[in-house]
């Protein structure tokens, strides 16, 4: 009986690597025991190599045995910088008011489970975004933008005939569906923050994204609209005024 549960044990060690094609040493052993769990959960297979990487955190296409793809989010331990910014941005947002944060791992854990709600909050106001699937401590599980496990690309990696007038629009009316609707600013929008998938604007890293009601929102919404307008108007893109934009953003109607 002994040996049969040794067996088991080591089978089951072994079916839990195999999830790992690529091995990745910034994933210690507690991030990896919560993705052999989130494994479990979403009936994933196998999670291949980073397609992404920050500052704050890499993700990792997974695919589940149906074939399906997801984009695994996993914040890892932050520079003392960023750890400033992190909290700055929790302790103003009035849904984490009653968390009490005492360590790096609760600040880490508390940061995913921000752009876990902001994702949810701008999904169901109908920005495009990746729908937020869950999130489990410093991993959040999102939609795969892209196809077979190739992420789609940014806004700055466009060639510059694939820039047009077109897209520039169809992104201010998700930053008005953003602020009007979801009653939220981004706060760090860039050409670096946003995918294109069939010609379409889908806006991601929104762990920063903070109320329109904080004392920052209109600063940080200038800043976005500035960084969209810079972008596209140093590729030849007509561009609205600022000011025109910002106004049809903050007013009533």
């Amino acid at each position: 009986m002994v040996g049969i549960d040794k067996k088991t044990k080591e089978e089951k060690k072994l079916k839990d690597e195999d999830l790992f094609k690529v091995v990745d040493s910034t994933i210690d052993s507690r991030t990896y025991f919560n993705l052999i769990q989130i494994a479990r959960r979403l009936n994933i297979e196998a999670y291949f190599g980073a397609i992404s990487s920050g500052k704050e955190a890499r993700i990792y296409p997974a695919k589940t045995i149906e074939g399906k793809y997801y984009a695994i989010k996993i914040y890892y331990t932050s520079t003392a910088q960023s750890k400033r910014a992190i909290k700055k941005y929790t302790e103003g947002d009035i849904r984490f008011k009653d968390v009490k944060i005492s360590n790096t791992k609760q600040l880490i854990n508390t940061w995913a489970r921000k752009e876990y709600k902001n994702l949810s909050k701008m999904y169901q106001a109908g920005v495009r975004v990746p729908r937020p699937i869950m999130v489990y401590e410093n991993i959040l599980v999102m939609e795969f933008i892209g196809e077979n496990g190739l992420r789609a690309p940014l806004l700055k990696e466009l060639g510059d005939e694939e820039i047009t007038e077109g897209l520039y629009e169809d992104l201010i009316s998700q930053i008005h569906i953003m602020v009007k609707r979801a009653l939220l600013v981004h706060g760090d929008l860039s050409e670096y923050n946003v995918m294109v998938f069939n010609e379409k604007c889908y806006i991601i890293d929104v762990s920063q994204a903070i109320s329109i009601d904080h004392d920052e929102a209109l600063k940080l919404l200038e800043r976005d609209i500035e960084n969209i307008n810079n972008f596209f108007e140093s590729k030849g893109i007509n561009i609205k005024p600022k000011e025109e934009i910002i106004l049809s953003l903050i007013s009533g109607e």
